[in-house]
């Protein structure tokens, strides 16, 4: 049995130890940015003081290959970001060597950031090819050592997911002549044909950037918006501004943050004793 991507803050080594009493798998950690500054942005809040001790004890029981999960792209990402994650993965790897003094694999995952739909970075455009590009050989370049794999997106399917993720109902026709044209199981690389998609938006007339590039303002209304998804828009825009800002948001089972989700689903919400949940 393996194990999904674990919280950095409450890793246990004995459960990981009990769930794989046969065969031991490596172990998964996603940090996602390097410095405790874009963690703060994007909210991720685990320290990187919880990162080494989750590795440490990793290293400690036993484990000697760890995977690593990073995105770039990230909104406010800047290069001394980038430079912290291959400090970070320099000081993990090191980590490892004095604990199990060899045979340690970091198996580093690096995507590329698709800003989502119904996410406080719904408005915020995808980083152009030539930033992930610059940022990748940056990274590559800081963590040229023995024992540390460095895998990528691919940038053809990123960019692909980026327009189907924030196109609107003008993408049917497109997605249909794709089809027709012969794209088929795109998620494959060896199957992927990006040149088949160009051809599409060039023969509907559509210019993908529209989608990709820009930054929605706050008045713009998005394809998405006559979905409801329960979280209201305006929660996002604030939490997008606490971003901005680097201020990370609070755990919110403790303190109900009004986001919506609880009015949304109410009947659900009346299922519980009263008081248990405290929605404005």
């Amino acid at each position: 049995m393996s194990l999904p991507s674990l919280r950095i803050d409450s890793f246990s080594v004995g459960l990981a130890q009990k769930i794989q009493t046969t065969r031991r798998t490596g172990l998964t950690f996603a940090p996602e940015a390097g410095s405790q500054r874009l963690r703060d942005a994007i909210n991720k809040g685990a320290s990187e003081d919880d990162l080494l001790r989750a590795t440490g004890a990793a290293f400690e029981g036993g484990w000697n290959r760890i995977k690593l999960y990073f995105m770039i792209g990230l909104p406010t990402e800047t290069d001394e970001d980038i430079s912290e994650i291959a400090r970070l993965i320099r000081e993990i790897r090191a980590q490892g060597r004095a604990i199990r003094r060899r045979g340690i694999r970091l198996n580093v995952s690096v995507a590329t950031f698709v800003p989502k739909p119904h996410t406080p970075f719904q408005w915020v455009p995808l980083a152009s090819q030539a930033m992930i590009e610059h940022r990748q050989a940056l990274l590559r370049g800081g963590v040229r050592r023995r024992g540390v794999h460095l895998s990528w997106s691919h940038w053809d399917s990123t960019w692909l997911e980026a327009i189907l993720a924030r196109g609107d109902r003008r993408l049917g026709p497109v997605i249909l002549r794709a089809w027709q044209a012969g794209a088929r199981f795109d998620a494959w690389n060896e199957h992927f044909r990006p040149d088949l998609w160009q051809q599409a938006f060039e023969e509907d007339g559509i210019a993908p950037s529209f989608f990709t590039a820009r930054e929605r303002g706050h008045e713009e209304v998005l394809p998405w918006d006559h979905i409801d998804a329960g979280i209201t828009r305006q929660f996002l825009w604030e939490e997008y501004q606490r971003a901005l800002a680097g201020v990370p948001s609070p755990d919110c089972r403790a303190d109900c943050r009004g986001c919506g989700i609880l009015r949304a689903f109410a009947q659900e919400r009346a299922r519980v004793a009263d008081g248990e949940w405290g929605c404005p």
